[in-house]
């Protein structure tokens, strides 16, 4: 009796070239982590994508409101630098949140010209939601590893980056 082993991957993989299976040559590409990495950035990409809808909401979005959520009170610049934005784009990602009633700026009781960033109630609930469809599209993303794969991928990537 067949048994249907769809995952969320399925229908997006064909946005990523089969290296083995090519009928191009990709050169030293195949062999390249970094080509690796962006290949399967692709594939995380579309599914966050996928999940979030027509919100608005981007990888870069959610990630911003991730660490308001969990640093209330961190200023703008601290978040930007945080996620490695830039000034104009840490603005532009913090006004959409404000926009939607989900964080709120606040003046800073020590330094009147600095303000702090806080999640609303609406933020909170927000995210909640949010982080749930993060955590299934990553589910989704790394369901061909075993747990302890996912562990040791973590880790190796995490030397490269940290």
């Amino acid at each position: 009796m067949p048994t249907d082993t769809k995952t969320p991957l399925d229908g997006l993989r064909q946005r990523v070239p089969k290296l083995t299976e090519a009928s191009i040559d990709y050169g030293m590409l195949a062999e390249r982590t970094g080509f690796s990495l962006k290949l399967v950035w692709i594939l995380g990409y579309a599914l966050l994508m996928r999940a979030f809808g027509d919100s608005g909401v981007t990888p870069q979005r959610f990630s911003m409101l991730e660490l308001i959520g969990c640093n209330p009170g961190l200023q703008q610049i601290q978040l930007g630098s945080a996620l490695g934005l830039s000034r104009s784009a840490a603005t532009i990602t913090i006004d959409f949140w404000e926009d939607r009633g989900c964080i709120e700026r606040r003046t800073d009781k020590a330094d009147r010209r600095s303000f702090g960033i806080y999640p609303t109630e609406r933020g909170r609930t927000e995210l909640a939601r949010l982080r749930t469809l993060v955590l299934e599209s990553d589910t989704a993303l790394t369901s061909s590893l075993s747990a302890a794969e996912t562990a040791e991928l973590r880790r190796l990537l995490a030397k490269i980056h940290l």
